[in-house]
């Protein structure tokens, strides 16, 4: 079994992921080789300098700016919103592909609706469905089933009806104005029909999810968490008898990391990478993919990263929207940015740097590179 030290599976991890390499990523085409990689970007709606999904390309595209994914989704329907580990950004071609994952959040759906006091919307899905016999509508647009008390989330069942039916794969975002969604039935957006078939049997399923997640990450830790949630996967049982069989097929390999008696896997094409790591400072997404599994990243650049986001104020160690900064193989502190709106300035609300890192004027470029982004 091939053996890494720290350093080398921090150089093979940041290569895989194509952050300040020499891989010449730009436009369209560069956001689709981000996506063949990474398989999903993770959503999440918050906006400080953009949302998460513009932090992940934004640190790997050159010429990437704020909502640069949106004519990829809303116009040439190439990505598509939906479900994979969370709510993700993925691509078109992949729809069919997990139709498992839907089933899966839409009945895990139906217990949320139990706890939120809520179930009366699933005699309403019918109903609002038709809503959209004539077009698409926001979700403030369709008032059916009137409001029940929640203990969180929409108070308005249609709304509740709604992410049924798009955790379903009823229907899907057409568009987006801010954060409002517009849906549509998902047969108006995609050729379902022209798309590779769904899998015929859970297997072949579970083998296919197991290696794009594995592939989301890079280096995949066989331990339970947050990287490898989703249907089926998240059971050690399970994934031992698929990482065996992907052995097998010689698409992944297991690997040890100097220090951990963890066993990792690691997607075959990460040991064919002839790309370079360039002298470079990058600010990395809060939710990006190199972080999902924190306490390995904890292990492996000796940088501990907590979102603090949902910590109360009097708790956090740090602030509210901050971002690792990334320099070369080494995470070297982290940066906190006032909300940016428009073509403001940038401003740069606290920085906390390590003690042996001094080159400020690689710092300066990355915080104007950041500020490009920005404008659009």
């Amino acid at each position: 079994m091939r053996v890494l030290t720290k350093e080398e599976a921090k150089e093979l991890l940041v290569k895989y992921h194509m952050i300040h390499t020499n891989d010449d990523l730009v436009g369209h085409e560069g956001i689709i080789k981000v996506m063949d990689r990474l398989q999903s970007i993770q959503q999440d709606p918050l906006d400080v300098v953009g949302r998460n999904t513009d932090l992940v390309m934004q640190s790997r595209v050159k010429d990437y700016r704020r909502n640069g994914l949106e004519t990829l989704l809303y116009d040439q329907r190439v990505l598509i919103d939906g479900w994979d580990k969370m709510m993700a950004v993925y691509q078109t071609k992949d729809y069919n592909l997990l139709e498992e994952v839907r089933k899966t959040i839409a009945d895990h759906h139906i217990l949320t609706l139990t706890y939120r006091n809520q179930l009366d919307a699933l005699k309403i899905i019918e109903e609002v469905k038709n809503e959209f016999k004539d077009g698409p509508k926001f979700a403030s647009q369709i008032q059916i089933g009137g409001i029940e008390k929640s203990v969180w989330g929409h108070s308005k069942l249609s709304s509740a009806a709604l992410d049924y039916l798009f955790f379903k794969g009823d229907i899907g975002v057409r568009m987006k104005n801010n954060t409002q969604k517009q849906y549509d039935l998902i047969a108006r957006l995609i050729n379902k029909d022209k798309l590779e078939k769904p899998f015929s049997n859970i297997e072949s399923f579970i083998e296919y999810f197991l290696l794009r997640r594995i592939k989301a990450l890079g280096i995949c830790r066989d331990k339970n968490g947050i990287h490898l949630s989703g249907p089926h996967i998240g059971k050690s049982e399970i994934r031992n008898q698929y990482f065996k069989i992907l052995i097998d097929k010689k698409l992944i390999e297991e690997v040890k990391i100097d220090g951990l008696k963890d066993r990792f896997f690691i997607p075959k094409e990460a040991f064919e990478l002839s790309n370079l790591i360039m002298n470079q400072i990058s600010f990395i997404a809060p939710l990006d993919n190199l972080i999902w599994d924190r306490d390995f990243i904890e292990y492996l650049f000796d940088f501990k990263y907590r979102w603090e986001v949902y910590t109360p104020l009097d708790k956090r160690e740090y602030g509210y929207y901050v971002l690792p900064i990334l320099h070369k193989t080494d995470f070297i502190g982290r940066i906190e940015f006032e909300k940016h709106r428009k073509n403001e300035p940038l401003v740069v609300k606290n920085i906390w740097l390590n003690d042996n890192f001094s080159d400020d004027e690689l710092l300066k470029h990355a915080i104007n590179r950041f500020e490009a982004y920005l404008v659009q």
